[in-house]
């Protein structure tokens, strides 16, 4: 296996290369999600500078006019520097759910592109998640801490320390909250009513060097992707045991990791602040196949990309 640095020489000499016609699909016209988009090679970057975007990664060219769909974020700090954003159901209607650094987190409706929900926990948001009774979960990382909110409720039901918490997912597969960060990998059980949530029954185990991701390997029922200060790992649930990520997958400074259940996996790098407006990131999104072999990039000029993430309206 390469070493890191030698990853990221190769990386930058194929910067521009664009995938095979056989690894994805090309750019589509966007319609209303469907279960069929669960499979397709949309891919949604969080810019810092703008807010959310929606690619193909079949594009061998993204710019801000090539964009899908977008969704700019509202004005104000609370909403700086946004951390996440992930895809789900709530009832009837698909909702893109965001975080920022500055201290919000909220629920966007997909269609109408407006705020239907919003909620101020601080404390740096990291990452926010829809549980199915419709309660929401929020990380945020400084110093740590998971927030519960009721459905529909804007006070917090609960509060529960968590040291450098970054990621939080639901897990249908198991009916468990994934809450990581700093040295930990914790699942709960979420107990107590729809308004008024609780985490109980905490399962963790120790990870090496400053949690940074936690999203599912689409395409598997029982393994997930762990990112941390240093490598990217395949967690797999069943055998308790991290694996590290095969070939250029596995590199330092990952802040995101995902894949799309057809095998393409992508990441984001991200080596230090932008000083000139205090943003994370850059314009590059990393493309690999499952084992590890380099596919490409793809580059959206003047962003500063902190995430990207499957466009996938289900937990797995």
């Amino acid at each position: 296996m390469m070493r890191s640095a030698d990853k990221t020489r190769r990386r930058w000499r194929l910067v521009g290369a664009t995938l095979g016609a056989a690894t994805v699909g090309m750019v589509g016209v966007l319609v209303a999600p469907t279960g069929a988009q669960a499979a397709s090679d949309r891919v949604a970057v969080v810019d810092q500078r703008y807010g959310v975007r929606i690619f193909s990664a079949g594009a061998s060219r993204w710019t801000a006019g090539s964009a899908q769909w977008s969704w700019k974020r509202p004005a104000g700090s609370g909403w700086k520097n946004l951390s996440d954003v992930k895809f789900r159901k709530q009832g009837s209607r698909y909702v893109v759910l965001v975080a920022a650094s500055g201290g919000r987190a909220g629920i966007v409706d997909y269609a109408t592109r407006k705020v239907r929900y919003q909620v101020t926990p601080g404390g740096n948001p990291h990452a926010i998640e829809l549980l199915p009774n419709g309660a929401v979960v929020v990380a945020s990382s400084d110093p740590g801490k998971l927030t519960l909110y009721g459905k529909g409720r804007t006070s917090p039901a609960a509060t529960k320390a968590f040291a450098k918490a970054h990621a939080v997912y639901w897990d249908s597969a198991i009916k468990r909250l994934w809450a990581a960060g700093g040295t930990r990998l914790c699942s709960y059980k979420v107990s107590g009513t729809a308004t008024a949530p609780k985490l109980t029954n905490a399962a963790c185990r120790t990870v090496t060097g400053n949690v940074h991701d936690l999203s599912p390997v689409y395409g598997t029922s029982a393994n997930l992707w762990v990112s941390n200060t240093s490598h990217v790992y395949r967690y797999d649930i069943n055998r308790n045991r991290f694996q590290r990520a095969p070939g250029y997958i596995d590199t330092d400074k990952i802040k995101s990791v995902g894949n799309h259940s057809g095998g393409l996996v992508f990441t984001t790098r991200v080596t230090g602040k932008n000083t000139k407006d205090d943003t994370y990131g850059d314009g590059n999104v990393w493309l690999y196949r499952l084992n590890g072999s380099y596919v490409g990039n793809r580059y959206l000029s003047g962003a500063a990309i902190y995430k990207a993430r499957p466009v996938v309206w289900s937990y797995r």
